[in-house]
């Protein structure tokens, strides 16, 4: 097999497989496994078949020959908005009323995605709905993507910050309400914007919270009754604090949060996806012309902040995904996975610790630990194949060659 560029697989079109790699990497120890073959059933890993010879391949299987290809868990994007192209903005949000022109951006931001090696992504809603409503054609085969966790859309204040994420609501029964009717609609996690973002004007500022502690509980409470995790749009400490009072089951973005909490989270079991990457980006050569001096300053030291937040959560104990927040603005469908990738390992992770974080520890965060996020028999066969060794050198992953999904 060709392996100058990306090969594309579907586990749903084939019945049996060997996979037959130059290594295959185990993201938990840190190392390469040579002489290692794949069987793979219906999508699921069946055997790890170690000291192979292809000389013990049974007659008429499809055996897949990757002998310069390192195979590696697929990666997983805790945090995106297929919604949103990290372009334009307002041309974005035009689109989802006006028929299915929304279509062809969306099918582009999910081959971006699939190139990337992202076999599955949580999607973190918008007010079209087009999350969702991506989710369920690629479940009917209509459009090729990864697998979609979805929330649908966002639950925020009428009037604050999120509009573009949800219709806005006024008091916690219009609330449940609202999970009602997504979790009718077939969400698979619900979202709560319990703060606004972060100032690039005004260092340490955040958009207030929105809910006050009591309506954060009722909510959570009663997503929680209906089968649905909450992940919480939470920067500042204080929404942070508010969300694990409230028991949310992840915080996103976390900006600015304080020692204290990352202490609660961690005892508490409550993981973090830190989205690096939006407020980074907003310092690459064609963004931070809109940002004056001052504002490049306040984003770098923001930034930075976060990324020893990152390394003091880890210390604690803190789980932590990678998040992209893909198709925010300067952020690009899984093309800026990588930075975030890069990102955590200037926060001072391995590139072991890089991997775990982007497979195993991803998979966890999405409730997925069961069926994706390592090479085990009995998981879901959704791989990657790059060239080299991704535990000496993470840029391996910028040129994923092969992918099973």
């Amino acid at each position: 097999m060709e392996t100058n560029k990306l090969t594309k697989m579907r586990n749903s079109d084939h019945s049996e497989l060997i996979i037959v790699p130059g290594h295959v990497a185990d993201p938990d120890m840190g190392r390469l496994l040579s002489r290692t073959a794949l069987f793979i059933q219906k999508g699921r890993i069946v055997r790890i078949h170690r000291d192979f010879d292809t000389a013990q391949i049974p007659p008429g299987l499809e055996v897949v020959n990757l002998p310069e290809l390192t195979i590696l868990p697929a990666l997983i994007d805790c945090h995106v908005h297929v919604a949103l192209d990290g372009v334009d903005f307002a041309a974005a949000i035009k689109r989802w009323s006006d028929g299915d022109t929304w279509l062809e951006p969306v099918k582009g931001a999910l081959e971006k995605s699939l190139d990337s090696g992202l076999a599955t992504i949580r999607d973190g809603g918008d007010n079209g709905m087009v999350g969702l409503r991506t989710k369920k054609l690629i479940n009917r085969g209509e459009l090729e993507g990864p697998r979609i966790l979805a929330c649908g859309q966002g639950i925020g204040k009428t009037g604050k910050y999120g509009s573009f994420l949800g219709p806005g609501i006024s008091n916690v029964g219009e609330a449940c309400q609202l999970i009602d009717a997504l979790k009718e609609q077939g969400v698979d996690w619900l979202k709560i914007l319990v703060s606004g973002i972060v100032s690039f004007k005004d260092y340490g500022k955040i958009g207030a919270v929105q809910f006050t502690q009591s309506e954060l509980n009722i909510m959570t409470e009663y997503a929680h009754d209906l089968g649905l995790p909450v992940m919480a749009h939470a920067s500042s400490d204080e929404a942070v604090r508010l969300g694990i009072e409230a028991g949310v089951d992840t915080i996103e973005h976390g900006y600015f949060v304080s020692a204290k909490s990352l202490a609660n989270m961690a005892e508490k079991g409550i993981p973090w996806v830190p989205t690096v990457v939006p407020v980074a980006n907003q310092l690459k050569v064609d963004t931070h012309l809109h940002h004056s001096q001052e504002a490049q300053a306040i984003i770098r030291r923001t930034y930075e902040l976060q990324l020893n937040k990152i390394k003091e959560a880890q210390a604690l104990g803190v789980a932590l995904g990678i998040g992209t927040d893909a198709g925010a603005g300067g952020v690009v469908h899984g093309y800026d996975y990588f930075r975030e990738l890069e990102l955590f390992a200037q926060a001072g992770f391995s590139p072991s610790e890089v991997l775990k974080a982007a497979t195993r520890t991803s998979a966890q965060i999405c409730g997925l630990q069961e069926e994706i996020g390592s090479i085990e028999v009995g998981k879901k066969a959704l791989l990657i194949g790059v060239k080299g060794n991704p535990f000496q050198d993470l840029n391996v992953l910028r040129n994923v060659e092969f992918l099973l999904y």
